[in-house]
């Protein structure tokens, strides 16, 4: 080791301490549950119709895509939300 190393460093490992994590709550989800093969709870399934309008309503905005044409599939394939997707924190892309 040269003259100007040190065998020592000032640095703390921040996780390293204790934190109080009483406060976090679980997502509650009402209704039945679903669960995936490793037990892990997942979102329940959607329709196809569902599947098709989310994706429409995710490139609407998609440059090399007629706009209109987006738009009247999206009126084609307009259904009823699950409740899953307007109790979503962020809107679609």
């Amino acid at each position: 080791m040269s003259q100007n190393q040190s065998t020592s460093h000032n640095y703390k490992n921040p996780s390293k301490a204790r934190h109080d994590l009483a406060k976090v709550e679980a997502q509650v989800t009402e209704g039945e549950k679903y669960y995936d093969e490793q037990g892990w709870e997942i979102a329940p399934p959607i329709s196809d119709r569902e599947c098709i309008y989310r994706c429409l309503e995710n490139c609407e905005q998609l440059a090399g895509l007629d706009k209109k044409q987006v738009q009247r599939l999206m009126e084609d394939f307009k259904t009823k939300k699950t409740e899953k997707v307007t109790s979503e924190e962020y809107p679609p892309l």
